[in-house]
């Protein structure tokens, strides 16, 4: 049984391979979080357009309450 040996140049030729490898992956993540963080940020935004709702529908509620009573 006859076990190759690793010399540098087989180690350097692992790491490059690795390397790029490593930065498609990061490429491809960073992309990912772009699209996360814009979807975050189009959730934010329904947040508060339907907290401002609910407010306002409060407001405008109470105002009519109001009216009526007085």
């Amino acid at each position: 049984m006859t076990t190759k040996r690793i010399t540098a140049s087989n180690v350097a030729a692992d790491l490059a391979v690795s390397k790029k490898e490593n930065e498609e992956r990061w490429k491809t993540a960073f992309n990912e979080f772009a699209d996360i963080k814009e979807q975050i940020s189009e959730i934010n935004n329904t947040i508060k357009m339907a907290t401002f709702g609910v407010f306002g529908f409060i407001g405008a509620l109470s105002i009519a309450i109001i009216t009526v009573i007085l």
